[in-house]
């Protein structure tokens, strides 16, 4: 929600003809973005990392890891990045490669083949890949809200 926000308000900003109709609300600084990003990554986003479950499916890797690095840049620089961009903000984060990697070949190609046939379980790969995201994500986004003023709950249990 907050990209599509931000994109219009940059459209105002820069003085361009709106192409994307006004979102209704009125105009927002800087810092009431920062702080609905924030809210939005410590809110929503850290408490998920509490269900390993969830990180076992693609569409909660790929938008985890792809919503920290866009909204960090959004918060350092208050300029939105595609989805494509985010891979290479990953890196510098220190995402692991090899689930930079994956969400790359998944959403820009070569596909990896489908898995074979087996038990109802998830795979060791899918496994791995949820350890090592959560295992990234949630002192990433500490990281993230330690370092544009807004404190992270500690994490439970």
């Amino acid at each position: 929600m907050w990209q599509s926000r931000t994109a219009a308000e940059n459209m105002r900003c820069a003085g361009r003809p709106r192409s994307l109709p006004p979102y209704g609300g009125p105009d927002c600084g800087d810092d009431v973005q920062a702080a609905f990003i924030a809210t939005d990554l410590r809110d929503y986003w850290r408490p998920t990392l509490e269900d390993p479950e969830l990180w076992l499916q693609d569409i909660w890797v790929d938008l985890g890891l792809l919503t920290l690095a866009r909204a960090t840049v959004t918060l350092r620089d208050g300029t939105l990045i595609s989805k494509g961009e985010a891979l290479a903000v990953l890196g510098e984060l220190g995402a692991p490669d090899e689930v930079i990697a994956d969400i790359r070949n998944r959403r820009y190609g070569p596909a990896a083949p489908p898995p074979p046939p087996g038990p109802a379980g998830p795979s060791d790969a899918l496994t791995r890949r949820a350890d090592l995201t959560r295992a990234f994500l949630g002192p990433a986004l500490d990281r993230t809200l330690a370092t544009y003023g807004h404190n992270s709950p500690a994490p439970r249990g």
